[in-house]
Parts: C-alpha cells; sequence; structure tokens
C-alpha cells in the first residue's frame, strides 16, 4: 500500500500545454474530486496561479426543492389534457 501512494504521487507531476492548450489533468485527482469527462468546470485566476473548480450552477441549491422543476415534462400529455 506504501508504494501505490508514492507511485500515484509521482503521476501527478508537471503537466504540459499542447499546442491546441489543452492540460490533461490527473485520472486520480479528478476521481477523488467525482469529476467526469463531459462535466463543467470554472477556471480562474488569482495572484498568479490557475484554480480549478467544479461549476456550479445558480439552480443547483433549488433543483429538487421545488415539486416538478427536475421532472421531464410530456408535453403531449399536457396538451391533451388542456383540450
Amino acid at each position: 500500500m506504501e508504494r501505490e501512494k508514492r507511485t500515484r504521487a509521482r503521476r501527478t507531476g508537471p503537466a504540459r500545454i499542447s499546442s491546441k492548450n489543452q492540460v490533461t489533468l490527473p485520472a486520480a485527482v479528478l476521481r477523488k474530486l467525482g469529476l467526469h469527462a463531459g462535466d463543467s468546470v470554472d477556471i480562474t485566476e488569482d495572484d498568479g496561479q490557475i484554480i480549478i473548480r467544479r461549476h456550479r450552477s445558480r439552480l443547483d441549491g433549488v433543483v429538487g426543492t421545488i415539486p416538478g422543476f427536475a421532472e421531464a415534462v410530456d408535453v403531449e400529455a399536457s396538451r391533451e389534457s388542456w383540450g
């Protein structure tokens, strides 16, 4: 187990910026943070450091608190009930 920790630590070393301005983030870090391909992140700069944070919509805290807010709506069924 000790050896496994050292191996993972070495893999989080320097990264390079590609010609398309892309950087590959270490898989172990992404797993630890629960981030997956396609997830949105916010990238900012603070005092010369790049900060990457999971994107949080202003609605994240609301989803699930209002009945029907996060549920899919069957538009055709709704139209039939109006008529």
